[in-house]
């Protein structure tokens, strides 16, 4: 078991350093994490507006809150993009080192360009919601490029000693952004002339479709929550791998919302909220550990620690576990750790495909939203149910090894 240990940390380490170091994926967690208010008002506006219960949907038509939410929803969830066309070149400019405010300005004008719009009268908000995504995250990174590539070369308009910095930046960023709005009208005025109508149409068929295709599917969420888990026993956090699959499961999400909302069948089983039902209690299923451990543990140690990790471990948090046991790097415990989110992930998606369980709406859940509560507000009382009998497996399946380490405590301090 050791000699496995050591090759995973020999395998894992390099692959870890090198994703951790990719600055777009880094600032692309920011900036979902910055606009988390923003996607939740919006995706439980959705909901409110076209939660399908008749009796709801009477009450919000008689007082007129179903256009409030729809009205929420509109300028939230239905335009995300247009936050993140800002927000995104902020976060990738501030970690490459450079003032941060000229290029995202830069960033989202080049966005609204290459955008279709009716002149003088509105912007439609077809490529402002996911369906933009990959444009915007692609015009980031051309953008914030060229203004660091034309910087660093000094390709940018020199002001005198004595110049207010605001005023210096301004100029520093004015022949890049020139440059780049010059290239995004040709390209714009080209693609207008042509069957797709517009770069956007061109990004959405031949790269955002055929990614959710596959990053979506079972076989590759699956190897996503299983790196994740190794990434987290060798002491590495798995956000970087999921920041690679949250443009797809967010737009996955708002495909289902929308859906809901013109009362179709829900298109998408992996979205955003499935991750609630993979890792109940944090990274490794640990839920049911932390009560065993503060409720059928012999040795103080373990029992203490149960006590401190139970409602940490009710919102998703279990570091307390990871280090307190300790889980990472421990071989007696590497076999439950990895192996609940493969069963929990193998569970959840079998169920929603076999009809078990409904699909989920596509309202945005917290990771941090208790255990239970985010599978009711996921998909209300069968999700919630499922996440109590994915509780109660993963329990099932530390207990042995819950059994064993109790065991060897219980001798450490008897012996002591």
């Amino acid at each position: 078991m050791n000699k496995l240990m050591d090759k995973l940390q020999t395998m894992l380490m390099p692959l870890a350093n090198k994703i951790s170091t990719i600055k777009l994926l880094s600032a692309l967690g920011a900036t979902f994490q910055i606009l988390l208010p923003v996607i939740m008002i919006g995706s439980f506006a959705c909901l409110g507006a076209f939660l399908d219960i008749p009796a709801w949907q009477t009450f919000v038509g008689n007082t007129g809150l179903a256009m409030v939410f729809m009205y929420m929803q509109s300028l939230t969830l239905s335009i995300i993009t247009l936050y993140i066309a800002f927000v995104l070149p902020y976060q990738y400019a501030s970690k490459l080192g450079m003032s941060p405010l000229p290029s995202a300005i830069s960033t989202f004008m080049t966005f609204l360009i290459l955008t279709p719009t009716e002149l003088y009268t509105n912007i439609p908000t077809t490529w402002l919601g996911f369906p933009g995504l990959f444009t915007c995250i692609i015009v980031t990174v051309l953008v914030v490029r060229l203004h660091k590539v034309m910087e660093d070369k000094g390709l940018y308009i020199h002001m005198p000693d004595g110049v207010p910095p605001m005023v210096e930046e301004s100029f520093k960023a004015l022949l890049s952004t020139v440059v780049c709005a010059v290239a995004a009208i040709i390209i714009s005025t080209l693609m207008a002339k042509t069957s797709f109508g517009c770069v956007h149409q061109v990004i959405y068929s031949f790269i955002q479709t055929p990614l959710q295709g596959f990053g979506l599917s079972f076989p590759s969420y699956l190897v996503m929550q299983i790196l994740c888990t190794l990434f987290m026993f060798c002491g590495i956090h798995g956000n970087a791998i999921l920041s690679i699959f949250t443009p797809l499961t967010m737009a996955a999400s708002e495909q289902n919302l929308a859906a809901m909302a013109a009362g179709q069948p829900l298109p998408n089983i992996i979205i955003d909220s499935f991750s609630v039902l993979c890792q109940p209690g944090g990274i490794g299923g640990t839920f049911g550990l932390a009560f065993m451990m503060a409720f059928l543990a012999k040795s103080k140690r373990m029992k203490t620690l149960g006590r401190m990790s139970i409602i940490p471990a009710i919102f998703g948090i279990n570091e307390p576990l990871l280090f307190g046991i300790p889980i990472m790097l421990n071989p007696l415990l590497f076999i439950p750790y990895v192996l609940n989110p493969i069963v929990c992930t193998s569970i959840s998606y079998c169920s929603i495909a076999l009809g078990i369980t409904p699909r989920l709406n596509g309202t945005a859940v917290n990771w941090t939203m208790p255990q239970i509560v985010s599978g009711f507000l996921a998909q209300g009382i069968p999700t919630a149910i499922l996440q109590i009998i994915l509780i109660l497996i993963t329990a099932a399946i530390w207990y042995p090894f819950f059994k064993m380490v109790d065991r060897q405590i219980c001798q450490e301090e008897n012996g002591n």
